[in-house]
């Protein structure tokens, strides 16, 4: 089966990580090709290097259009799979030169600012129930589109891929007493790593001994860098920049802090229960699911400083809680959120449609 991939961009975001390993995995499986729209960025380089065949896009919007129109000519796929939802626009356009069954991913609740939580669709939802097939990360996208009058077609959900690493996390006590706390993701306002400092210092004025380090990049980096500074921490430390393979490094930590106020299925929180860790985290509708099955996610309400202390503080002062709740965790994502199974159900709902 010949497939078509449409991505808009390959910055340090999760759904970036989720189509490098997609890529990775799914090119055994069909004979996978990519128009990328806006070429470049963090990971550019490794997605061409599974790629088959890769095509750019570039220049001004009907520019890219008749470019992907020639693209579809050229490589006469049996399936367009648009990675992110956004770039619907170019096989919706140009569909009636190609005709070929549409996938489209939805990893948000198509808000037309990353910036903030608003919901607000996208004038480019309205396309959705037009498209072969639409797919969700997580079951409560779904539910936020319908309520914003956006039904799917053929709409599924596809939880995202983890790769667990070959070593876990081993809760050692250090002969310092320090806390290693972690946040891994876009430093933008969404996120909401300001929260994440803010609790540190209420752990630092009570006397304890705690190290923060928020794994990414992006436009908040000189704001939060001040505000870590004023709190005693080093802004270097705190913010080193983007990681390529979170798990891997997340097993150095103790817990993982992720105060988003907004998420369709994070892979900060899954990377982090993939490396033996448990996660505290805004008290998110995309949660349910993880918080049914185990003890190792622990939330609060979004902005609430002292209910995330609470919730973080007895796996702070229990090592062997937080280890246990950590290789629960583990075991979760070994079993439910395998890459090869991501890979898989996609190339199911690719046969589907064929």
């Amino acid at each position: 089966m010949r497939v078509l991939l449409v991505i808009g961009l390959l910055g340090g975001g999760g759904a970036e990580r989720q189509v490098a390993l997609f890529c990775e995995r799914a090119k055994h499986l069909v004979d996978l090709g990519a128009f990328i729209v806006n070429p470049g960025d963090v990971w550019d380089p490794i997605v061409r290097s599974h790629l088959a065949r890769v095509y750019d896009g570039g220049g001004s919007h009907a520019h890219k259009l008749a470019t992907f129109a020639k693209v579809v000519r050229q490589d006469r796929p049996d399936v367009i799979h648009c990675w992110h939802t956004p770039p619907i626009v170019y096989p919706a356009l140009s569909w009636p030169l190609h005709r070929k069954p549409i996938v489209v991913n939805v990893f948000d609740a198509l808000s037309r600012s990353t910036d903030t939580a608003e919901r607000r669709p996208m004038p480019i939802a309205r396309l959705l129930p037009f498209v072969g097939a639409t797919v969700a990360n997580s079951h409560h996208l779904l539910s936020d589109l319908a309520e914003m009058g956006v039904v799917p077609r053929n709409a599924s959900v596809i939880e995202n891929g983890i790769v667990v690493p070959a070593r876990a996390a081993s809760h050692a006590a250090r002969a310092d007493g320090s806390v290693r706390l972690a946040g891994v993701g876009s430093l933008k306002p969404l996120k909401n790593w300001a929260q994440l400092l803010r609790v540190a210092k209420l752990l630092r004025d009570q006397g304890r001994r705690v190290d923060v380090t928020v794994f990414g990049e992006g436009p908040s980096r000189p704001e939060l860098e001040a505000q870590a500074a004023a709190i005693g921490l080093d802004p270097k430390r705190v913010f080193p920049g983007f990681s390529m393979d979170a798990s891997a490094t997340l097993v150095d930590f103790d817990v993982l802090l992720h105060p988003s106020r907004s998420e369709g299925l994070p892979n900060a929180v899954l990377e982090a229960l993939a490396a033996g860790i448990p996660a505290v985290a805004s008290d998110l509708a995309c949660y349910d699911t993880l918080r049914s099955q185990g003890d190792w996610l622990k939330v609060h309400p979004v902005d609430d400083d002292q209910a995330c202390l609470a919730a973080l503080t007895p796996w702070l002062d229990d090592a062997t809680a937080r280890a246990s709740a950590g290789a629960a965790g583990r075991r979760l994502i070994e079993v439910s959120f395998g890459v090869d199974r991501m890979a898989e159900r996609f190339v199911e709902v690719y046969r589907t449609l064929c």
